[in-house]
């Protein structure tokens, strides 16, 4: 049966499932390693030969060879004659250029060593601070080159969600978009450029928006500006939209609920709370989702919601759901303007 079943998982017998799971670790620093090497960018041309990629990339045609089998079987590569691959659709997501830098981060020691201890969470404890001391941020400000791998990893997730947010969303009814906790632009810079009229705002702690405020501005010139301060403290005021992606998990319900209502608090009069979330969905799928919830567990202590959840969140803070957009693996986007009453 292992051996009919082999090519589907889910109607492999119980031991080989179990064995096809364990062998995550496999294929996670395997698509990992195969971008943090950058051998996607090399084969946009076409295809490459095996031993001509290895010496380029400077690594054994030993690491190589099983890298690259390992990820054509999971549809990144294929081999169009012996001892040559080719990028596949699926695998283009690889270059440096699209989500290449979050693939190659996934695998980095600032990854792999919290998760080496999410069973020490059963004590109350985040994995990050038992693997390394300190907070995940405190640690990234201390190491230069780990932050580096992260802000790349987080520019190009953001791009990728960009995209489907201004597909999905017209931010046209807006005049001036402030991005609470907006990380080095790449969300608000996109939608300065999809929409000419809008004036942007980008806050995070200072030394975060201080770093950003150049790039920000060769890509948006006046229209865009970077200010850092203490979300928890005060927001810029007189913007018409506040938004808020992928900053609520990060935090328990009382720190999140500070959050939301400094927004509230200084957000023009008619104006919307936008908050980008993944949404844990009522039942058990292992989608992106349920595995944001172990990723916040892990890295910081937070945690994805559920629905019911998030909108008692917003109540609590003294805003109601206006509309709710699907933007797709367990992503959304709520649109929340002032008062408590929720809405379906």
């Amino acid at each position: 049966m292992a051996q009919q079943n082999a090519g589907d998982p889910q109607q492999a017998g119980p031991a080989e499932f179990l064995f096809h799971l364990l062998g995550g670790k496999a294929r996670a620093q395997a698509v990992s390693t195969v971008a943090a090497l950058g051998v996607a960018d090399r084969m946009i041309a076409g295809p490459r030969r095996l031993d001509d990629l290895a010496a380029e990339l400077g690594v054994p045609l030993a690491l190589l060879q099983p890298l690259l089998r390992m990820c054509a079987g999971l549809g990144m590569f294929h081999s169009p004659e012996p001892g040559s691959y080719a990028l596949t659709e699926r695998g283009a997501c690889l270059r440096s250029d699209r989500l290449g830098p979050f693939a190659a981060f996934a695998g980095s020691r600032e990854q792999w060593e919290p998760w080496g201890r999410l069973r020490e969470c059963a004590t109350g404890e985040v994995a990050f601070e038992r693997a390394f001391g300190t907070g995940m941020y405190p640690h990234l400000a201390a190491h230069p080159e780990a932050a580096a791998l992260y802000d790349a990893a987080i520019d190009a997730f953001t791009a990728h969600e960009a995209a489907v947010l201004c597909e999905r969303f017209d931010f046209s009814a807006f005049r001036h978009v402030v991005d609470v906790g907006g990380g080095r632009g790449a969300l608000l810079a996109a939608i300065l450029t999809r929409w000419q009229h809008l004036q942007g705002t980008l806050f995070d702690l200072p030394h975060v928006a201080a770093a950003a405020a150049e790039p920000l501005r060769r890509r948006c010139g006046d229209r865009a500006v970077a200010t850092g301060g203490d979300f928890f403290i005060a927001v810029p005021e007189g913007a018409d939209a506040h938004l808020v992606k992928h900053v609520v998990h990060n935090w328990d319900d009382a720190r999140a609920k500070l959050l939301l209502r400094r927004c509230l608090a200084n957000l023009a009069p008619g104006g919307r709370l936008l908050v980008v979330e993944f949404v844990l969905a009522p039942d058990d799928r292992p989608d992106l989702a349920a595995t944001m919830d172990l990723e916040m567990l892990v890295l910081n202590g937070g945690r994805v919601r559920r629905r019911p959840e998030l909108r008692r969140l917003l109540a609590d803070a003294g805003l109601s759901i206006e509309r709710m957009v699907d933007l797709g693996s367990g992503n959304w986007l709520f649109v929340a303007k002032p008062g408590s009453t929720t809405a379906a």
